[in-house]
């Protein structure tokens, strides 16, 4: 999703605000537009993140620019009272590409600091109460975090005096929220329906803070002591649904998928636990679950608290559970509550190694693919939000997105994977082989490590020089001739058709041909890649689908023997499947000097392409 795309969502939203408080006093008495717009955006602000309505009782008149503030107070789950303070700065939509200027960032540090200080002149009466509040709270050695809030894109040039700011007080906290930073929660939300990370409220994260459970001892516990601590026991669907309502999605961050949107096993759990309670227990294998810190449970303990819980096997349940539990009346719950019974495996965690096989082992209700177990690893977690500011996603896990915006294609990155091993790193064959390994046995070896077997790629394809820029021009190399009329039987390639034919061969073989058209056709430096994006972007195909139309003429030719067809099948498959073969016919084309006419020329004559 391009940057301007997603602030002409954003803008549409204050717009709606605006028309929706029009008879707000502030909105009524600011006359310049953008403050209007400052204002609004606080109100979706508290709206998106704090869920907040009343947002009369935060806002306080700021000065009189284009800026706006909140100050309001919440406690976190510890129980402890934290101050926020936002300023917000709204941004045309030309100047939403552009970098937040670090002169805005110094002067809202110095207002907050002015403001931090109670040396804040001509100030509202609304505003005066607020500071009194926060001044007694400072006085009482109270935590205060101050955010500036932007559509605009903060790149780090005031992190030096961030930093700074933050370390003359301890008590003292500061954050930017710029314009992507919105992008991957509003993303998060809406499309993933995954709550972000509230800025205005502390983070409560599972992995984190300290959950407290409670159990049904009536039955007892049963505890595993070696290798590793574990314990098994039973919950009410109501702990179920506090958990989940709570914590949501960040329950299942190390789990290899988020639950199935449409899934008949997942219908029968929602109608067993709602309909048929108490045969939940008999038909239903329960959840297991990790956590950093395992108490130890007595015989007749009814609550119990732990750290760092993830359920790793057991989401559809979870979910299933909780979507049964918010839909059912007060009665239906109590009956739910008096007589379903969920079991639980609750296990130390053993280590990033031993919770990823336990995860693998434990999956088997739906099917697993290989790529949903590196779903959470860094690199693939920095390919998606690198495709987030274009208009296709990189899907890194099974059903990751509930759905997607009008103009945003999703692609799962298997796709990327075997498009970016053929024309980045040069290796069709390794595609090809792969792909026959997965139709044999199942497992895709690109999403394997090495260390789980012998032929694993997964590192070789992602590591610290992959990037989804290079991902992305391999991708639209590969679909400019897969989903397009093929050129020789005028039928549509479908991407598993794909392995039938030479086709990553010849993505392969097009980065050399295509550098050398270019410099021909140009005379100047290009950047191939960019370049590539840019007329695919744009619907300018035909210069690709010339050279491929040039490539796959050449090695025709190369393969072809005269009069014997088994002899050019021997050579075709050894071209297909022996790296030896492949590398033979790409050093002859590397060799070769191309003009604009010997490719132009033979799109012209065979497929009348101008």
């Amino acid at each position: 999703m391009f940057t301007q795309h997603f602030y002409n969502i954003i803008d549409g939203e204050l717009d709606a605000l605006l028309q929706k408080y029009q008879n707000d006093e502030l909105i009524k008495k600011y006359k310049n537009p953008n403050q209007k717009k400052s204002y609004a955006l606080l109100i979706w602000f508290l709206e998106f993140y704090g869920r907040r309505a009343n947002y009369k009782d935060f806002i306080t008149d700021g000065d009189n620019d284009s800026s706006c503030d909140i100050i309001f107070d919440n406690t976190n789950n510890q129980g402890e009272k934290i101050f926020y303070v936002v300023q917000s700065k709204w941004n045309t939509v030309n100047n939403s590409e552009k970098e937040t200027s670090r002169d805005e960032i110094l002067k809202a540090l110095n207002d907050f600091e002015t403001l931090l200080h109670g040396e804040k002149q001509n100030v509202n009466d609304r505003l005066k109460v607020k500071i009194k509040e926060l001044d007694k709270h400072l006085k009482s050695n109270g935590e205060v975090k101050f955010i500036f809030l932007s559509l605009s894109q903060y790149k780090g040039n005031a992190d030096e005096n961030i930093n700074a700011f933050i370390k003359s007080d301890e008590k003292i906290k500061c954050d930017v929220i710029d314009i992507n930073r919105i992008k991957h929660d509003y993303i998060d939300r809406i499309y993933k329906e995954i709550k972000p990370l509230n800025p205005l409220e502390s983070y409560q994260n599972p992995e984190e803070s300290p959950i407290t459970l409670e159990i049904i001892q009536e039955n007892g516990t049963v505890k595993i002591e070696k290798p590793f601590e574990a314990y098994m026991f039973l919950l009410r669907p109501k702990s179920i649904y506090e958990l989940f309502d709570k914590y949501g999605f960040a329950l299942f961050y190390k789990n290899i998928r988020n639950p199935l949107l449409q899934s008949q096993f997942n219908e029968d759990i929602e109608n067993t636990v709602s309909e048929n309670p108490d045969y939940f227990w008999y038909y239903n294998n329960g959840i297991t679950a990790i956590a950093s810190l395992l108490p130890a449970i007595g015989k007749q303990a009814e609550k119990i608290e732990l750290t760092g819980l993830q359920i790793i096997n057991g989401t559809q349940t979870v979910y299933s559970i909780y979507r049964a539990y918010k839909n059912a009346s007060n009665t239906k719950r109590q009956q739910m509550d008096s007589r379903a019974l969920v079991t639980v495996r609750l296990l130390r965690s053993g280590g990033k190694d031993f919770d990823l096989d336990v995860t693998r082992y434990t999956n088997s209700q739906n099917p697993v693919d290989d790529r949903d177990f590196c779903a959470n690893d860094d690199i693939q977690i920095k390919l998606q939000n690198a495709s987030y500011q274009t208009n296709v996603w990189y899907g890194k896990r099974r059903d990751e997105f509930r759905e997607t915006p009008d103009g945003i294609t999703e692609i799962p990155n298997f796709i990327f994977a075997n498009a970016y091993l053929a024309y980045h790193l040069q290796d069709p064959v390794t595609v090809l082989k792969n792909h026959a390994e997965e139709l044999k046995t199942g497992k895709n070896l690109n999403f394997i490590s090495y260390r789980d077997h012998k032929d694993g790629f997964y590192e070789n394809i992602f590591n610290e020089k992959t990037s989804f820029e290079d991902m992305l021009c391999a991708f639209y190399i590969l679909d400019s001739i897969s989903n397009h009329t093929s050129l020789e039987n005028d039928n549509f390639i479908c991407y598993e058709d794909s392995f039938e034919t030479i086709t990553y061969h010849l993505l392969a073989l097009f980065s050399g041909v295509f550098t050398k058209y270019l410099k021909s056709k140009f005379d100047e430096k290009i950047n191939v890649t960019k370049y590539i994006i840019k007329i695919y972007e744009k619907h300018e195909i035909e210069i690709i689908l010339k050279t491929f139309i040039f490539i796959n003429s050449f090695v025709e030719k190369k393969i072809k023997v005269t009069n014997n067809k088994e002899k050019t099948q021997e050579k075709g498959i050894k071209f297909l499947y022996e790296l030896s073969h492949y590398e033979k016919i790409n050093d002859d084309l590397e060799g070769l000097a191309i003009s604009i006419e010997d490719i132009e020329g033979i799109a012209l004559e065979k497929y009348n392409i101008k």
